[in-house]
């Protein structure tokens, strides 16, 4: 059965409960199996060389991704350009959430993936997490909130990436 990974950082709950709506999409197809990873908890740097599909997330960071994702991902290149890992061939997606800073994480994450050999498959998904305004629809019961429409975008985004998948 074709494997998605969904590897994130998250620093305040909101690109976790982006990366949970992803993998909600990714359930949606029917023959595609999904695993959600956070960076800086304990799993394997491989399970990204057993996968189909990884979609990586991230919070903007002062214009970037943050630290842990830059490190993980800098270590998969080591490991790739020591032939370790056999990543060329695979797609992915990537996604980010920001709050004052322009949502600049995603359009990163979309180039480090590149860098990897990963082919990128649209939607790039960047949403507003910032709270406060009158385009908040849902808060869970962290406090954390998006509106609906960014929630359908990374649902979107896993449902599209289980598509190419499925077709394959």
């Amino acid at each position: 059965m074709p494997k998605i990974v969904v590897i994130y950082d998250s620093r305040s709950g909101n690109t976790e409960e982006m990366a949970k709506a992803v993998a909600e999409g990714v359930n949606s197809v029917k023959g595609v199996e999904v695993e959600l990873h956070k960076v800086g908890t304990r799993f394997p740097i491989t399970i990204i060389d057993e996968a189909d599909a990884i979609i990586l997330g991230s919070p903007t960071y002062y214009g970037n991704v943050t630290p842990e994702m830059r490190a993980f991902i800098e270590s998969a290149l080591e490991l790739k350009t020591a032939k370790k890992l056999r990543l060329r061939g695979k797609i992915g997606g990537v996604f980010g959430s920001y709050g004052w800073d322009g949502g600049w994480a995603a359009g990163r994450l979309g180039e480090l993936l590149k860098s990897l050999g990963i082919k990128l498959v649209p939607p790039i998904v960047s949403a507003l997490d910032q709270m406060g305004g009158p385009w908040w629809s849902s808060t869970n019961s962290k406090g954390v909130c998006f509106n609906e429409e960014s929630l359908r975008k990374c649902r979107e985004l896993g449902r599209t990436m289980a598509q190419k998948l499925v077709k394959t």
